[in-house]
């Protein structure tokens, strides 16, 4: 296994068009862009965008992202809303379920993938 490098700004130009949230909570309905690349098992790895919106998160692997731009609070099934802005890096565990609401277009890389009990 080699030491794998990406620049966001390299990724965004492979972004594909915008799709609706899988599980949109009202009005206006968010849409995402997302490009990632395999990693090892069954990580992935990538840049991911998001306008706003409400909806329900659907990542079920553990999740470290760093987000870019944008600002958006969420609301964990369990625990006290985050507040998320540029410059914040988050970790969500496995299962971690909750609402999104964003509020300015959001942007993060991110790595997702299985943790060892």
């Amino acid at each position: 296994m080699s030491i794998v490098s990406f620049r966001p700004e390299d990724l965004l130009e492979t972004l594909p068009a915008p799709v609706p949230v899988k599980v949109p909570l009202g009005e206006p309905v968010a849409a995402t862009r997302t490009t990632s690349f395999n990693g090892a098992a069954a990580s992935a790895r990538g840049v991911w965008e998001c306008s706003p919106g409400t909806w329900r998160r659907q990542v079920l692997q553990a999740e470290f992202c760093t987000f870019l731009e944008g600002e958006a609070v969420f609301e964990p099934d369990e625990g006290e809303p985050l507040h998320i802005r540029a410059g914040d890096a988050v970790y969500f565990p496995a299962n971690t379920g909750g609402i999104w609401r964003i509020q300015t277009t959001l942007r993060k890389t991110f790595v997702v993938f299985d943790e060892q009990p």
